[in-house]
Parts: C-alpha cells; structure tokens; sequence
C-alpha cells in the first residue's frame, strides 16, 4: 500500500492518541501528545495509508546538534511493512539536514523487532538505563547512530 509521510497537525491527535494507546502498556498522556505539537525542539510526523488514515507517527527532537527519538508507533494493524522504517528514516534525514550530527534513542530491552530496525539504520548501543520503563519494569537500551553510520548518508550531501 503507498504511503506518505507528513508533519502532523492539531487534526492528527485523535489517531495518534489511539495508535498510542494501542501499542504501549504506559501510553503518553493525551496533554503530553498534543504540547510535542507545540514543542520548539520537537518535530512530529504522521505516516498516511493511500486512503488518509494515519497509520503510525513519530516525534524526534533536535537540541544543538543532537537528535531525539521522543516516541514512534505503528498502528498494530499496520505493523510488519516497514512503516516504521520509512517513518523513522524520514524523521532522521530530516534531522540530519538541520545540522543533527548524532542521533538518540531508548528502547526496550525486549523489543528485539525495533532494535532490529535501530541496527539496520546504523544505530548501536551505547548504555543501559537500569528499570527504565515500568509494566512490566524493564532496563532500556540507549543506543546512537552518528550521521555517518546511517546507511544512506551519502545521499544527505
């Protein structure tokens, strides 16, 4: 199915909020989604089916030159296409041409599929950040990628 990817607006929350909900067991509060609509250092991106419907966003921060993976999700209908992939590398390149020169981001320590993902655009693990998330109470993974590991890099010149 074609998708695009877009900068999410006020209209978005709903979906958002509901794909949120749906994909994580302590979920953002529906205030903390829509203040990343107003965050200066935030940018905030929807990935659209054909049809419109908002299938999975992402918030990345930039602060100086170093980028933040805030939140990403894919709707669970959706999942196993690589939306995530092309939402994420849009939000990075992004980024990367704003003058990010090294990207962050904590995951689960279970989440073998999203750390997959994190590998295959050059990210690696560079700490842990003992019982970081809660139900279930789990350590995350903090893992980088410098914008000269991310695999498409040549491009961004």
């Amino acid at each position: 199915m074609p998708v695009t990817v877009r900068q999410a607006g006020r209209e978005d929350l709903p979906a958002i909020i509901a794909i949120e909900e749906a994909s994580f067991s302590v979920p953002w509060s529906h205030q903390s989604l829509a203040a990343e609509l107003d965050n200066p250092v935030a940018k905030y991106y929807v990935l659209e089916g054909e049809t419109g419907q908002v299938l999975g966003y992402a918030d990345v921060w930039l602060i100086a030159d170093e980028g933040q993976l805030a939140n990403i999700a894919i709707h669970p209908s959706a999942r196993g296409h690589g939306y995530g992939e092309t939402l994420l590398r849009t939000a990075m390149e992004a980024l990367f041409q704003d003058g990010c020169t090294s990207m962050f981001l904590e995951v689960r320590q279970s989440n073998a599929p999203a750390q997959g993902l994190y590998r295959k655009l050059g990210y690696e693990g560079v700490a842990v950040r003992k019982d970081y998330y809660s139900q279930p109470v789990e350590d995350a993974c903090i893992m980088q990628c410098q914008k000269e590991n991310y695999q498409w890099f040549s491009h961004l010149r």
